[in-house]
């Protein structure tokens, strides 16, 4: 049994290479060359973790992962067309290694182009059901409330814009593995388990800018790491410390409610330490 245990390094970079191959199938289907370019720009080389929770939390229901294709691409594409929007909106000029999308192609056509990936996404997770699409959307306007937050919010609300602005994809993303492992009646279970791994998730993220800002690597904070440092100072690190083990808490909590695929037990467990270690990793730190 000890052999057939997941992987999630493994797992992780076989699913990327179905995601990518999901999303060059998808942009063949785009005819018109300057929306495809745009898109191709906008879609690639992403870490494709989004899809990949869809595929892991699919097969740990007792899903099919074919089944769980249309999810993950539509996953991977509101999360791309998120990060193409923010980066207009705060004026970064790198992304994913690269030049953002707006600072090749004008922030008017990124819009433009947004405005046809958003739906498209929404589309294709409609093949899911009309509680998919309605749940879909309603997090879609949570994740455009939580980027209104992150940059107007007040500090007091901290907890509630990362939630809003970064939890809700992770919650699209395993909610609809519940959708596509035909297992509805988890719905409820599958979307606080985004919620979780979400908020870890961004705690780190803020953790590390607000590390980098003390070491001199960042001129300043915004966002919601602003809005943390703002909130507890020189403190921050041990609420961040607290509030990810609370995340984590209640994580491994509602994974412990769900029938889970003993092959994948593990990995689940292990999954919002293995998303943020990456992170800390990729900034020269080796724990929180």
């Amino acid at each position: 049994m000890e052999n057939n245990k997941v992987d999630l390094l493994s797992y992780w970079k076989k699913s990327k290479e179905i995601i990518d191959k999901l999303i060059n199938d998808y942009l063949a289907d785009i005819k018109d060359w300057e929306l495809l370019e745009v898109s191709k720009y906008i879609l690639k080389d992403g870490k494709r973790f989004r899809g990949t929770l869809t595929f892991l939390f699919t097969e740990a229901l007792k899903g099919e992962i074919k089944d769980a294709y249309k999810a993950a691409l539509a996953s991977e594409i509101l999360h791309s067309a998120s990060l193409a929007l923010d980066d207009i909106v705060d004026y970064d000029l790198i992304r994913r290694g690269g030049q953002a999308a707006w600072a090749i192609y004008t922030n008017r056509k990124v819009i433009f182009i947004t405005n046809y990936l958003i739906p498209s996404a929404l589309n294709i997770i409609s093949s899911y059901g009309e509680k998919a699409l309605k749940l879909s959307i309603e997090l879609w306007k949570d994740t455009a409330i939580g980027a209104l937050k992150d940059i107007f919010g007040s500090p007091s609300e901290y907890l509630i814009t990362i939630e809003l602005k970064t939890a809700s994809l992770f919650k699209l993303s395993t909610m609809l593995a519940s959708f596509a492992a035909k297992r509805e009646e988890l719905v409820e279970e599958s979307l606080n388990l985004g919620k979780y791994i979400g908020i870890a998730y961004q705690l780190i993220d803020d953790y590390i800018d607000c590390i980098k800002y003390e070491r001199g690597e960042l001129k300043e904070l915004t966002g919601s790491a602003k809005q943390l440092y703002d909130l507890k100072g020189y403190s921050y690190k041990d609420f961040v410390k607290k509030e990810y083990e609370n995340a984590l808490t209640n994580y491994i909590y509602t994974v412990k409610k769900m029938e889970i695929d003993q092959e994948f037990s593990e990995a689940i467990i292990s999954l919002p330490s293995f998303l943020t270690m990456g992170l800390l990793n990729e900034a020269g730190l080796d724990k929180l």
